[in-house]
């Protein structure tokens, strides 16, 4: 049985998940901003209660948003790891890490900053170089 698999790899790593510095940096600049509009708001036309509050609720939605997408793409990350491992033991058909053909059996898996790569003998395919499962 043969099997496609350049279409199921996703190219997820812990190397590319949104830092938490960046989210608590945009915290800051959003509190900042509200901040610099209270103040110089003016007094005899202030701010409306309801703008402020749709401030806020779309900076939390935001943040949820944000979240959401590090879930995600550690969950990726995951899945490559999973569909790396589960593939030792099988025939692998690809271009190993320069590009040249390589046909073999996994025999193991190795993490080059984060990424997966499949152990074929004595070379190395990135997962997302396997065009064919034999």
């Amino acid at each position: 049985m043969v099997q496609s698999v350049s279409s199921l790899y996703n190219n997820a790593s812990p190397s590319t998940l949104p830092s938490q510095q960046s989210s608590k940096d945009l915290k800051d600049q959003f509190l900042k901003l509200l901040l610099t509009q209270l103040k110089y708001q003016d007094p005899l036309a202030p701010m409306d209660d309801t703008a402020m509050l749709a401030q806020q609720a779309q900076f939390a939605s935001l943040e949820q948003m944000q979240n959401l997408n590090t879930n995600l793409v550690s969950l990726m990350a995951m899945q490559n790891v999973t569909q790396a491992t589960s593939l030792i033991g099988h025939t692998v058909t690809g271009k190993d890490a320069n590009g040249f053909p390589l046909t073999g059996a996994v025999t193991g898996v190795l993490f080059n900053n984060g990424s997966p790569q499949l152990q074929v003998g004595t070379n190395v395919m990135p997962l997302s170089s396997v065009a064919t499962i034999g």
